[in-house]
């Protein structure tokens, strides 16, 4: 199919497009387009009017500070993976967006896009989860900062208003850390069926669970903290059997559905065992401990 008609416009500053979404209706932003191309050729996004944002030179960067790392929203995910900045703090990420579609999709396909998009199967909804991020948002009049609990209301539904843009996402630095991600899906480069990462920080000579986090996506409308099992693991020395938990602490958490990719039980049963997978790859991988 073909989209519905609709008017382009290639903003050449952050101020011009805020003041076309401040004075235009029904306008969707597009940067790599990956996610709003198809929807449209769908018919089930129909804007009067797209933006295009790809020129805003001030919306693609990385900037260090001494408790955090800040990336622009037009990042893409081949510039997140080949980053150096993000594989010395965050090397998740970079393992992570490996698993995105394929390379093509990589060079084109945006950090902004894929959270602004929402679709709980992806991986940067899931990866701004775990790493507690704090999403940046501005239209003509003001800036707002919306904690990542807060940014995902459901199924491709986010606190972002009409005529707000994401300009950047901030990740606090996490000191003395371990990490695992692992995907599951039905063929290589497919949305992930379901998908799961954990953090565990670490201390006493990174012996014990300080912190755990652990997050999954593909099992309800959004990306779910597993708060009860993250719990349950603080205080706990990291070489004990972390694969032994209450699985009615993981079952209650999420809420798959049946649909043409696997049934409920299906799911259940990937998510427990991709959890105990990153479960037992975290303990085993280097610690990250770079921050000064």
């Amino acid at each position: 199919m073909k989209p519905s008609d609709f008017k382009y416009f290639r903003a050449n500053s952050l101020d011009h497009a805020l003041d076309i979404l401040n004075s235009e209706e029904n306008v969707k932003i597009i940067a790599g387009g990956q996610s709003l191309v198809p929807l449209m050729n769908f018919r089930l996004g129909q804007p009067d009017l797209l933006l295009d944002i790809n020129d805003i030179k001030d919306l693609n960067f990385e900037s260090e500070s001494s408790s955090s790392l800040e990336i622009g929203s037009l990042l893409t995910h081949t510039n997140a993976i080949n980053s150096n900045l993000i594989k010395l703090f965050f090397p998740i990420i970079s393992y992570a967006l490996k698993y995105v579609a394929h390379q093509t999709i990589r060079n084109q396909g945006t950090l902004g896009g894929s959270i602004v998009n929402a679709d709980p199967s992806s991986e940067w909804p899931l990866l701004i989860s775990l790493l507690n991020a704090k999403i940046n948002v501005r239209n003509k009049f003001k800036e707002r900062e919306i904690l990542v609990n807060d940014f995902f209301e459901s199924h491709f539904v986010t606190n972002v208003e009409d005529d707000e843009i994401v300009t950047s996402v901030t990740l606090p630095k996490i000191n003395k850390y371990c990490w695992a991600f692992e995907e599951h899906s039905s063929r290589k480069g497919d949305f992930a069926i379901v998908e799961t990462g954990v953090i565990l920080e670490l201390e006493d000579n990174c012996e014990t669970i300080k912190n755990a986090r652990i997050a999954i996506g593909g099992v309800d409308e959004k990306i779910i903290r597993l708060e009860k099992i993250e719990k349950k693991f603080t205080g706990k020395n990291i070489y004990e059997d972390l694969s032994i938990y209450k699985k009615l602490d993981l079952f209650e958490a999420i809420n798959p559905v049946n649909d043409n990719h696997g049934s409920i039980d299906y799911k259940n049963y990937l998510s427990d065992s991709l959890l105990k997978k990153v479960l037992k790859k975290c303990v085993k991988a280097r610690v990250i401990s770079n921050v000064k």
